[in-house]
């Protein structure tokens, strides 16, 4: 083996529900309600997961862009948007999708193992551009060598198009390469290429299953 490609979330992050609770709860106490607060959230993240399935945010001046769009609609729908809530607006503003996620249980000991065995490490994830933020922000980032997102790649999981690209990138065979992904649909696809694949579960890795 001489190298590994993960998937991102359900590998290496996780939604966080909680934090983004809490931050519904922080909003819903400037007028909109607990409940008009996730319905307006919840919209938010559709959004955001018909971006990544229509791959039509190409780049990270995009991704800015989208998320400027985001937050003004958001802040509309709370009530947010009028001259006393600025401050309110521009904390939507620096709001991004991985502040509400958070490392999956042994996610770092996962990369870290891999790169002492010295392979090279990718990560290759349905998501937007800001794939490396994403990891950079929970401090995962300095064990990985690729960062491929489908919205960059143009490509999505399960296509195989997606893996091949991924694959050039790193410089490596698909005969030579470990693929971990909680999809059993992109690891048969890998499996396919010839990567030696495997369906990751997080939490009975964590139980130690």
């Amino acid at each position: 083996m001489q190298g590994a490609l993960l998937d991102r979330d359900g590998v290496l992050l996780l939604m966080d529900e909680e934090a983004l609770y809490k931050r519904a709860l922080e909003l819903s106490l400037h007028g909109a309600g607990l409940d008009k607060t996730l319905a307006v959230l919840a919209w938010a993240v559709r959004e955001v997961n018909e971006a990544v399935r229509t791959l039509r945010v190409r780049t990270l001046e995009e991704e800015a862009a989208f998320w400027n769009v985001l937050a003004q609609k958001v802040a509309e729908g709370l009530g947010l948007s009028g001259s006393a809530k600025t401050p309110l607006s521009a904390e939507l503003l620096s709001w991004r999708y991985y502040h509400f996620m958070r490392k999956a249980p042994g996610a770092e000991a996962l990369l870290r193992s891999l790169k002492e065995r010295g392979l090279k490490v990718g990560v290759l994830s349905n998501t937007l551009p800001s794939l490396w933020e994403s990891l950079a922000y929970h401090g995962l980032d300095r064990y990985v060598d690729g960062f491929f997102a489908s919205c960059s790649l143009g490509v999505a999981k399960p296509d195989p198009k997606a893996f091949q690209m991924a694959l050039k990138g790193l410089g490596l065979a698909p005969e030579e390469t470990l693929y971990l992904d909680d999809d059993p649909e992109n690891v048969e696809a890998a499996r396919r290429l010839g990567l030696r694949a495997e369906v990751y579960n997080v939490y009975q890795r964590a139980l130690g299953n």
